[in-house]
């Protein structure tokens, strides 16, 4: 189904805060946003790459430098936004940042920047920007499967998965049906430079169970679900059965990991073939 067939909820021009846009997912949020007619303005440290990825459109684009390891930078970006007196329709958390390790070989750095980036940041940001959310806005969380299953390998940005669904789940109790919606997306692996940065650092084999999703098939869907009640969206849906099944079952996990793990290097290894194919033609 063609995003651009939905109606927009409210009329242009409608504002969208977003995090996260110079990877392949929140790009494309953007463009289709933008091409909706929203005015979007993205939180980012790389606000020229973002002007150059990612065009205004129908609707008017914004990127400002925000570091969410920073706390002091939060505040000050959401007092700049309160400020401008224009409520916000749609927020949407989508940095995400993943360093695969040992629990043996944490290091503070890397505990300190998975949670800020994945937990610390969604949760104060919107906290500060809830003042200026539209009655009928939408909070929008681009969470993973990891959120709901352990993932071996990666037990710090597991946790902050976790966390964050904790959040928008009691958030959303904080709310009468019909009003602030909360949404959750839980992906599997999504074919973007952070999981190809993921898998040369020796990233979970399970990501290649299934194929890569594409990063315009997800960010379709985060739109359609924007325009929705607030819900919990899992991509692909079995991902989420599964998922739930060995939260009630924990030795369900354990005793399918040894096969998942070979149907995974066999997917692996047809990513990387695929990669190396379509760098081989760039070059020609």
């Amino acid at each position: 189904m063609n995003p651009f067939s939905f109606r927009k909820r409210i009329t242009a021009p409608s504002f969208a805060v977003m995090t996260g846009g110079t990877g392949g997912i929140g790009c494309e949020i953007a463009k289709l946003l933008l091409e909706l007619g929203w005015d979007v303005l993205l939180l980012t440290r790389q606000p020229d790459k973002a002007k150059e990825q990612i065009p205004s459109r129908n609707g008017q684009f914004e990127a400002v430098f925000c570091d969410l390891t920073k706390l002091s930078d939060l505040q000050s970006i959401s007092t700049a936004i309160l400020s401008r007196n224009q409520p916000i329709e749609l927020l949407i958390h989508c940095a995400g940042k993943i360093q695969p390790e040992a629990t043996t070989g944490v290091t503070q750095s890397s505990l300190e920047e998975q949670m800020a980036i994945n937990l610390t940041s969604p949760i104060l940001m919107t906290s500060q920007l809830l003042p200026g959310l539209s009655p009928e806005g939408h909070v929008m969380f681009v969470n993973s499967i990891a959120g709901v299953m352990p993932l071996q390998g990666s037990s710090v940005y597991s946790a902050t998965k976790f966390g964050l669904r904790g959040f928008a789940r009691s958030l959303a109790l904080e709310f009468r049906p019909g009003t602030l919606r909360i949404s959750s997306i839980f992906l599997a692996a999504v074919d973007t430079r952070m999981l190809e940065q993921e898998t040369r650092d020796g990233g979970s084999v399970l990501n290649f169970v299934n194929q890569p999703l594409s990063a315009q098939h997800v960010a379709r869907m985060i739109v359609r679900t924007s325009q929705g009640p607030g819900r919990e969206i899992f991509m692909p849906r079995i991902d989420g059965i599964f998922a739930h099944a060995c939260l009630i079952l924990p030795w369900l996990l354990r005793l399918t990991t040894p096969v998942l793990e070979k149907v995974g290097q066999i997917g692996l290894q047809r990513f990387l073939k695929q990669k190396a194919s379509c760098a081989a033609s760039h070059k020609k």
